[in-house]
């Protein structure tokens, strides 16, 4: 029987991955969509109602809490959406599904427009920021947390896909390449002015790690991503995780192994991507990368049983080998509706099989 007080406690020191840790970390991370649906909760009111939200973390932490000594803390929980939202699309939430943003492009022509449109965006003003620092001013005085934020953004790929509809961004990659590449440099302009002004505005202080979420982006072909995403996002990494100490973690939970050789080429050095492959497969692409993973949320974690989740990561653990090259995770989200049975099966995983430093 584990000891979950102690197991997380020792896994606050495992997850730095420093020369004297005991054993291989583990990352979960129960979001929104896992507490609505465990809760029965009113997604709507969940994502735009700050007393609500807090209120119902802080229940849901009891019982996470007493099954695995999990704490879910006070936080600002948007989705998946806060980033998009200061180019003006239309905000749709229901009462059973995450928020969704709806696309502000629905024609090629209209690209041109849409930047000059949006050019000198006040980003603290726009979209759902002024909730978010309002939000945030309030879990200060309520709970004397401060949150800061700065150190991640969507990717370019999955921001154009919510600026203009994947299929359509996926069409017009093709079709319109001239305007593809105009708004690419208008998503790097922006993402910079945006980062900054949010770092500015929270306190935040600079730690030589950025992340990029990008599923969207497995979806291109690797000629393509090299075309008109590499350099972008390269770019961006080497201004806020500059050189080789910079940490560039990489998110993206579709099909990716075709696109590990340009990852790896813009730096990227922390990987949490495409649950359908394994960690040797992403070794012998990246050899000194970490990965988060490799656990297929859906059909592992969420179907499959606790012997099946114990199998994965011993697996996991076996090929990334004794190099620390290994944070035993989800490649993605938990699913909604995943057990505690299979939750505590990843932990009791990790403290049989984890203990190889």
């Amino acid at each position: 029987m584990i000891d979950y007080k102690e197991f997380w406690k020792m896994n606050q020191v495992c997850m730095t991955l420093g020369e004297d840790i005991p054993r291989v970390p583990v990352s979960l991370y129960l979001n929104g969509d896992w507490i609505c649906a465990y809760m029965q909760l009113d997604c709507a009111r969940y994502y735009t109602e700050y007393d609500y939200q807090q209120q119902m973390r802080e229940k849901c932490s009891k019982s996470t809490e007493k099954e695995f000594g999990y704490k879910i803390m006070p936080e600002i929980d948007f989705g998946v959406i806060l980033d998009a939202s200061v180019y003006g699309g239309a905000l749709r939430c229901g009462r059973d599904a995450t928020p969704v943003l709806e696309p502000v492009i629905h024609d090629p022509e209209e690209i041109g427009p849409f930047i000059s449109r949006m050019e000198n965006t006040d980003f603290l003003s726009s979209g759902l920021v002024p909730r978010f620092l309002e939000w945030r001013e309030r879990i200060q005085r309520d709970y004397g947390i401060t949150i800061t934020y700065g150190d991640s953004i969507k990717g370019c790929a999955t921001m154009l896909g919510q600026l203009c509809g994947i299929t359509n961004f996926l069409t017009w990659i093709m079709t319109d390449p001239d305007e593809i590449r105009e708004l690419v440099e208008f998503w790097k302009r922006m993402s910079v002015r945006y980062l900054e002004s949010m770092r500015s505005a929270t306190g935040f202080k600079g730690q030589n790690k950025f992340s990029f979420a990008s599923d969207v982006a497995g979806m291109l072909p690797p000629y393509l991503y090299d075309e008109f995403i590499r350099e972008a996002e390269g770019e961006i990494y080497e201004r806020f995780a500059p050189g080789s100490q910079g940490r560039r973690y990489y998110h993206a939970d579709y099909h990716m192994l075709h696109l590990l050789p340009l990852l790896k080429n813009i730096g990227v050095n922390e990987v949490n991507v495409d649950p359908y492959i394994e960690a040797e497969e992403i070794l012998k692409v990246m050899p000194d990368t970490v990965i988060y993973g490799q656990i297929p949320p859906k059909d592992i974690l969420l179907r499959g049983t606790p012997e099946s989740i114990h199998q994965c990561v011993k697996n996991n653990i076996r090929q990334a080998g004794e190099g620390k090259h290994i944070v035993v995770s989800t490649v993605g989200s938990v699913n909604p509706h995943t057990s505690f049975d299979n939750l505590r099966a990843v932990c009791e995983a990790v403290e049989e099989f984890g203990y190889i430093y």
